[in-house]
């Protein structure tokens, strides 16, 4: 492995290992990602390896990477490719399906990653709480030191201020979520809303977890087969499961159906849809129909009341969020670039913390021995407002002496000049 040029003017050293979606197929993603129950271990093995200072692991289904502050670069490395990599995929690194990235790139990248710009579908909303979650579980093993700590702070913040502040995440990119975006837009409250999936395969449960995001209270499923059906009511235990042969009388039970089944005609006929909204009255009725082919009877469209929306009318609301999203890059770049310089303007004045608390305390003692004898010179009254206006201005004295400190790195021969100026002896002020 060549090692990058030393280029830590702005930030630590730091490396990168990972596996993507864009780098490999799912069968070797599955391979090396970790569950919850192996993330313990897994950062235990990396946080008592001599080469690594502190760690940090994120695993989803998409990804698996691993992020490192390495005391020697190179064995770093190898101790991540070792244990997290090639002990699930022996060869995973002749097979070239890892990347690697070092110190700003690294530290750049889990900012994008967090504000999804590193997802299968653009600015999906679950990475951030994936980070967060993996955050917490590098923290509970003690595997995270202040730098990655801060590290992760600023991944979070940034994908915290790219959702409130910009369209990343804005609308449905799904037809899971696309189905749900739809019934938003037609009954006031979800939470009433009464929903009938006919299917239990893959986009069911995709509909399924969304309307529970949601809080859908009442959800019914039915399938062909009851085993699917009961698969996913074990996932989703507030929903229930209804015969198949009593679709049509359910569909008038409900405000909204999905539709996704491997059906080659339609199970939804135009006689089922008008008899379920002749006892709908005057609340409307939504009919989604994920199939390929449709599952549901064209002619349903002319009933009055009753909205009928198809995989295509559902690709055009999803094309028109994603241009949505997709301009909201250069936004956020911005914020992931802002953070950034936060991060490093931490990490700058580090060395110069412990220098800038010496001063401020310092300054106190002097200030508090300077007032506590004038004080019997002043009315008793006025020693409150004495306190804090002489506080005041020693805080106003030193903040840029101290924001220039950590702002600007000073080498430990600068640092020396100012403990001489400051006359900062050895012993901390009290």
């Amino acid at each position: 492995m060549k090692l990058p040029p030393q280029d830590l003017a702005q930030g630590p050293s730091l490396v990168l290992v990972g596996i993507d979606h864009r780098h490999a197929p799912l069968e070797l993603r599955e391979q090396v990602s970790l569950g919850s129950g192996e993330v313990g271990d897994a950062l235990a093995r990396l946080r008592d390896h001599e080469a690594l200072e502190e760690a940090y692991l994120l695993s989803t289904c998409n990804r698996t990477e691993v992020y490192a502050l390495p005391r020697d670069e190179e064995a770093a490395y190898r101790a991540v490719v070792d244990e997290i990599f090639d002990a699930r995929a022996p060869g995973i690194e002749r097979q070239g399906r890892l990347y690697v990235k070092w110190h700003g790139e690294a530290a750049s990248h889990l900012l994008s990653v967090a504000c999804g710009l590193e997802s299968m579908v653009l600015g999906e909303p679950e990475i951030l709480g994936q980070v967060k979650q993996a955050a917490a579980a590098a923290d509970a093993g003690q595997a995270l030191g202040p730098v990655l700590r801060r590290l992760l702070r600023a991944a979070q913040d940034s994908g915290s201020r790219s959702r409130s502040e910009t369209e990343i995440s804005a609308g449905a990119v799904s037809f899971g979520y696309a189905a749900v975006e739809l019934a938003r837009n037609i009954f006031s409250r979800l939470e009433t809303t009464r929903v009938l999936l006919v299917g239990a395969g893959d986009i069911s449960r995709q509909v399924a977890r969304n309307l529970e995001e949601r809080g859908v209270q009442e959800l019914w499923v039915t399938n062909r087969g009851s085993e699917r059906a009961e698969s996913l009511v074990q996932e989703f235990p507030r929903a229930r499961i209804v015969p198949f042969e009593n679709r049509g009388r359910h569909l008038a039970e409900v405000d909204m159906a999905v539709i996704s089944t491997s059906a080659d005609e339609p199970i939804i006929t135009r006689a089922d849809a008008a008899k379920a909204a002749s006892r709908h009255g005057d609340r409307p009725l939504l009919l989604v129909d994920l199939s390929v082919p449709r599952n549901i009877a064209t002619e349903v469209r002319s009933l009055e009341n009753v909205f009928l929306h198809d995989v295509d009318s559902l690709q055009h609301l999803i094309q028109r969020n994603l241009k949505r999203r997709r301009e909201a890059l250069p936004q956020v770049r911005d914020i992931v670039e802002q953070e950034l310089g936060h991060y490093y303007s931490w990490f700058q004045g580090r060395h110069a913390e412990p220098v800038v608390v010496r001063l401020q305390k310092q300054a106190e003692a002097l200030r508090r021995q300077e007032v506590e004898t004038s004080l019997k010179a002043f009315p008793e009254s006025t020693h409150p407002d004495l306190h804090r206006l002489t506080r005041s201005i020693v805080r106003k004295l030193l903040h840029h002496p101290s924001s220039h400190l950590r702002r600007e790195a000073p080498t430990a021969e600068h640092l020396d000049w100012v403990k001489d100026l400051f006359r900062l002896d050895d012993e901390e002020p009290k």
